[in-house]
C-alpha cells in the first residue's frame, strides 16, 4: 500500500509537506503541486478516508431509514436523495427495516457505530416509526430529516406532501370533468390520514356530496368486492389513494365492461411507472416524490454543515393528466 511517506520520496518533497498539502493545510508551488500529483497518479495513491473521519471525529456518510426498498415508490424517493447527496460528495447507506430485524434501539445503536453523519427517515404517511427515538439521535450529534409524515412540528425538520392540497385538487379536477360522483379508496388509511384528503375534497370548488368510502386490501378479489358497489351506487369517478390498487381497479373495471372515463374515471394518487405502463394509462396526483428525496437531502446536508434550513418544507401536489379520466 502506497503511503505518504512514498509520495514524498517520489517528488522529492518532505512527508510533512505532502500530508499539509492532501489536508489543504498549506498551499505549494505549482511545480512542487504538479510532482506530488504526479507521484499520487504513478503510485496509485488512495486517501484513507475512513482514518481521517476518525481523527476528525467526522464522516460523509448519510443513513436512509425506510421501510423497503423493492417499491418504486420509496425508490423515487432514495433516488432524489441518492443525486443530492453524490453532487456534494457524500456516501449513502440505505437501511431496509423490513429486513434488518432489528428493533428502534438497535438500529440506533447501528448508526452510532457507523459513525453517520447524519439520518434522513422515510415512511408511509401513516408511518411513525422512529418519531419517539429522534431525540436520542439528536442527543448523539446526529442530525436527522423526518420525511413523509404529515405531523406537527417537534423540533426536528420535516419534508411532506400537502395531503389535504391532493384531496381538493383530485376532487377539483374530477368535477371538471363533470364527474360528481365519487368514490374515494383506500388501502388501510388510519382515520386521521384519511381526515386530510376528505378536509381537502370538501375545499373543492363544485363539492356538494360526501364521497362513497372503500378501503381494500390484498387480499380482494376487486371484481367481486369492489366494483359492483361502484355500479349500485352509480359512481362515476373513482379516486385511488394507492397507485397499485388504482391500476388493479382498473383491470378489474375493464374486465367488468365499464368504459374507463366514460363510465368511471379513474384517479391515482401517486404518478411512478406504474401508472404509466397502466392500460390505460392513469391520470395522477404527483406527490413529488423524487423532490421529496431532494429536499430532505438539502436539508440534512444544511444541518450537517451548521447551515440555516427550512424546519417544515410541504410540497404542493399537482395533477398528471392521462387517458384514466
Amino acid at each position: 500500500m502506497t503511503t505518504l511517506k512514498d509520495i514524498a520520496e517520489h517528488a522529492n518533497v518532505s512527508a510533512c509537506t505532502v500530508s499539509r498539502y492532501l489536508n489543504q493545510n498549506i498551499v505549494v508551488k505549482k511545480e512542487t503541486e504538479e510532482r506530488i500529483q504526479s507521484a499520487i497518479k504513478e503510485l496509485g495513491y488512495v486517501p484513507n478516508v475512513v482514518a481521517k473521519a476518525l481523527k476528525r471525529k467526522e464522516t460523509t456518510n448519510v443513513a436512509v431509514i425506510l421501510p423497503k426498498i423493492n417499491s418504486l415508490y420509496y425508490s423515487e424517493i432514495t433516488s432524489g436523495i441518492s443525486q443530492t447527496l453524490g453532487k456534494h460528495h457524500y456516501n449513502l447507506f440505505i437501511y431496509e427495516v423490513d429486513n434488518l430485524n432489528l428493533n428502534e434501539n438497535e438500529i440506533l445503536q447501528l448508526m452510532r457505530e457507523n459513525m453517520v453523519a447524519g439520518i434522513i427517515i422515510v415512511g408511509l404517511f401513516s408511518d411513525l416509526s422512529f418519531k419517539e427515538n429522534i431525540p436520542s439521535f439528536l442527543e448523539c450529534g446526529i442530525p436527522v430529516v423526518y420525511a413523509n409524515r404529515c405531523i406537527p412540528y417537534a423540533g426536528f425538520p420535516l419534508v411532506y406532501p400537502d395531503l389535504t392540497e391532493a384531496g381538493k385538487i383530485g376532487a377539483d379536477y374530477l368535477f371538471s370533468k363533470g364527474k360528481n360522483r365519487m368514490a374515494l379508496i383506500h388501502k388501510k388509511l388510519p382515520n386521521d390520514v384519511l381526515e386530510l384528503f376528505l378536509d381537502g375534497i370538501r375545499q373543492a370548488s363544485k363539492y356538494e356530496q360526501k364521497p362513497l368510502i372503500l378501503e381494500i386490501n390484498d387480499y380482494m378479489d376487486l371484481s367481486k368486492d369492489c366494483v359492483p358497489i361502484l355500479l349500485q351506487n352509480n359512481i362515476n369517478s373513482a379516486f385511488v389513494l394507492n397507485e397499485l390498487g388504482a391500476v388493479n381497479l382498473t383491470k378489474a373495471l375493464v374486465q367488468a365492461d365499464v368504459q374507463i372515463a366514460e363510465d368511471i374515471a379513474v384517479l391515482s394518487l401517486g404518478n411512478s411507472l406504474l401508472s404509466q405502463i397502466s392500460t390505460p394509462e392513469l391520470t395522477c396526483v404527483d406527490l413529488q416524490n423524487q423532490e421529496l428525496g431532494i429536499k430532505s437531502a438539502e436539508i440534512i446536508l444544511n444541518e450537517i454543515q451548521k447551515e440555516t434550513f427550512e424546519p417544515v418544507t410541504v410540497l404542493e401536489p399537482f395533477i398528471v393528466e392521462r387517458k384514466s379520466s
